[in-house]
């Protein structure tokens, strides 16, 4: 008889297990509390407790604390050789990494360890390791400008990969022409040997990256150590990047003075163009750098008008840069120097035009004050007024200032007024349209024709009921010919009643009803209703049918109603509404009924909404098609899902309990029954023989079938 070992008792079992989990976690804390004794004996250099804690156990050398550094970090950081020296020699690793990716060699040169760095260096670890911010050692000497540091780096320059890239491609020079770290530059080049013409991944040389970063110390230094080994400074500045950009480009972008006087007094021309044709004063003129564009037609004068004329890929000069970024000081110098204030872009905007479709404003009136011309217009013929309207300019003060400089020229500020574009839209048309209130009143004021219309033969009326300003056209009818505007017609015969109910601008419509809009049709014969229940809006439509009931069953030149016009267009809602409404149910001229053509362009939607209707549902259903023999078996072939929801309709319960005595459930099969009668056909002949009573329930035959 075999003897199995008694079971312990489950409460045993977890006493047991807790108490293996107490063990367990002092020895844990116990190697922890070991590592961090081996941390500090690095820290201190005290060789003989790290050499008897480090024999104890020699696996706690590689021991990481909370931000992943091991002893050797530590002994790196305190500038402990000795330390050091005895995790060399028992076979350490002295290029491990910490949670920042810094090597040993990192953390020497962060901390100034330069008995450290000297060591780690002869003792061969790797330069060449990036840490997470992609440094290796020399890119990390050199952003912290480090200069000491580089200088030990320098006796082991064999060792160190001096154009090595780093992040964006960048080597250690180009960090120390970004932060205008002069002395390390100069170091770089001299000593380690550096290149000058190795570009980044981005395309850029240091010298771009110290004229662009306004580091002017060491763009100094670049051109010297240039000059030094027989390269002229006319060479150095003339290293294009990946965009074209010159170094005196470069410059200009940083905005730095003495960056963009080095440059030019270094043989730069301020008529060199870049890829896209721009020279460096378009770039100043653009930022509104007055003081460079000053300097720089004060070192060059023979430059001066090579530059003013010259224009970049979209046919700019200075003076449109200027203009675009409405720096207005920088263009009354350039006017003062002889810029030509009429030249045109590639789009034939004036520098006039192109500051008011900026929203240059300052620009403007400092142009009209010059006497630019206010006649011109660009390629879409649009003229200063167009513009200074759709970009929410200021006319009033416009046309004051204009008054001021030439005088009173009525016949000026009339031709602008009414001047259309290429769409043949005046300025107020632009107004109406975007529904800049004071704008409009300073042009009507000023004598602009309300009633001109446009390509489309739209009045400003038109526009503004199309986009539903209010505010707008309350304005336009309260004008002297606002009884006169307020029903004419488009060219598709739409007044401006129509176009806002096809649009759904309800407090427009009621504007428009009360000021007395007519209800005329439109070439198609629609109403504003027939509109409004196209787009579906149906609030638009309730208030139209309650001023005006006898729209309701109106029909249109084809003999569609709007239920016919809502179906076709698909808007449930706005069928609803209609049904709701006791709407007629009629035939237009192709003898089809509004649920044909839910029917027919398959829109269960509008199908489920007229089918399903509380009240009007079986009038639908019973209504006569040459189309197909019936709405049920129309709707069982195309779309036998609004079918069953017409059948879940016509299934009623009681309302009471399930087992109460009075419960009961309806079915109602009127909706399988179709009111057509069927002849008999002889199989034979095919000729009907005979007319029969309606065939009983022939959905349900169909789909026996």
């Amino acid at each position: 008889m075999m003897n199995f070992p008694k079971i312990m008792p489950s409460t045993n079992i977890r006493l047991l297990h807790k108490n293996w989990k107490k063990v367990f976690h002092g020895i844990q804390a116990i190697k922890s509390l070991r590592a961090e004794e081996l941390t500090q004996a690095a820290e201190s250099g005290n060789i003989e407790d790290f050499s008897r804690l480090f024999l104890a156990d020699p696996s706690r050398l590689n021991v990481k604390d909370s931000r992943g550094r091991a002893a050797v970090h530590q002994a790196s950081t305190k500038n402990r050789v000795n330390i050091l020296l005895f995790i060399h020699n028992h076979s350490g690793d002295l290029n491990i990494q910490d949670l920042n990716g810094n090597t040993p060699l990192h953390v020497a040169i962060d901390q100034d360890s330069y008995d450290a760095i000297k060591f780690l260096m002869e003792s061969g670890v790797n330069t060449n390791i990036l840490n997470n911010k992609k440094q290796a050692v020399i890119h990390l000497a050199t952003e912290l400008n480090k200069v000491p540091v580089l200088l030990v780096l320098l006796q082991y320059k064999d060792r160190i990969d001096i154009m090595q890239r780093g992040d964006h491609g960048r080597t250690a020079l180009h960090i120390a022409a970004i932060y205008d770290f002069d002395e390390c530059a100069r170091i770089l080049v001299k000593d380690f040997g550096a290149s000058l013409k190795k570009a980044c991944s981005n395309g850029y040389y240091p010298i771009h990256d110290a004229a662009k970063n306004a580091s002017s110390k060491t763009m100094e230094v670049f051109l010297q150590y240039g000059e030094s080994i027989g390269c002229s400074r006319e060479e150095m500045i003339s290293l294009f990047d990946a965009e074209g950009n010159l170094p005196l480009h470069s410059a200009v972008h940083g905005g730095d003075f003495k960056a963009v006087e080095l440059c030019l007094k270094s043989g730069a021309k301020i008529s060199t163009q870049q890829f896209d044709l721009s020279t460096p004063v378009h770039l100043a003129c653009s930022q509104g750098a007055l003081e460079i564009v000053r300097l720089m037609f004060n070192l060059q004068p023979g430059e001066k008008l090579i530059c003013l004329n010259s224009t970049d890929a979209q046919k700019m000069t200075p003076m449109h840069c200027a203009a675009m970024f409405d720096r207005c000081d920088v263009i009354q110098y350039l006017i003062d120097e002889g810029a030509d204030l009429n030249v045109l872009d590639k789009e034939k905007r004036s520098p006039l035009l192109l500051a008011a479709s900026r929203g240059g404003w300052k620009t403007v009136l400092t142009l009209v004050r010059n006497k630019a011309n206010i006649n011109l217009t660009d390629m879409n013929r649009r003229n200063i007024l167009h513009l200074l309207v759709l970009n929410g300019g200021h006319i009033k003060e416009f046309a004051e200032e204009m008054e001021r400089v030439f005088g009173i020229e009525a016949d000026i500020i009339q031709n602008l007024l009414n001047e259309r574009d290429q769409k043949g839209c005046s300025p107020l048309h632009y107004a109406s349209r975007e529904g800049h209130i004071v704008s409009l009143e300073n042009l009507i004021n000023l004598g602009a024709c309300i009633n001109l219309k446009n390509n489309s033969n739209e009045s400003p009326l038109h526009l503004a009921a199309r986009y539903g300003r209010f505010n707008t056209v309350k304005k336009l009818l309260s004008s002297e010919r606002g009884s006169f505007i307020i029903n004419e017609s488009d060219g598709e015969g739409l007044t401006p009643l129509h176009i806002a109910s096809r649009q759904g601008h309800t407090r427009v419509v009621q504007l428009l009803l009360n000021r007395g809009s007519l209800l005329h049709r439109d070439h198609n014969g629609r109403n504003p209703l027939h509109l409004a229940a196209m787009s579906g809006y149906t609030d638009t439509m309730i208030l139209l049918n309650s001023v005006h009931s006898h729209l309701l069953d109106q029909v249109d030149k084809d003999g569609n109603t709007s239920l016919h016009l809502a179906t076709m267009e698909n808007k449930p809602k706005a069928i609803c509404l209609l049904l709701t409404l006791n709407c007629k149910l009629l035939y237009n001229c192709m003898d089809l009924s509004a649920i044909d053509y839910a029917i027919y362009y398959k829109f269960p939607e509008a199908a489920l909404a007229m089918v399903t209707h509380n009240t009007r549902g079986a009038e639908i259903m019973s209504l006569r098609s040459d189309k197909h023999p019936c709405v049920t078996l129309a709707l069982v072939a195309s779309m036998p899902r609004v079918f069953e929801s017409v059948q879940d309709k016509s299934i009623t319960k009681a309302n009471c309990k399930k087992d109460s005595k009075s419960f009961y459930i309806k079915y109602n099969f009127s909706c399988l029954q179709c009111v057509r009668i069927y002849p008999e056909i002889n199989e034979k002949t095919g000729d009907a023989t005979a007319i029969s009573k309606p065939i009983p329930l022939p959905a349900l035959n169909v789909r026996t079938k």
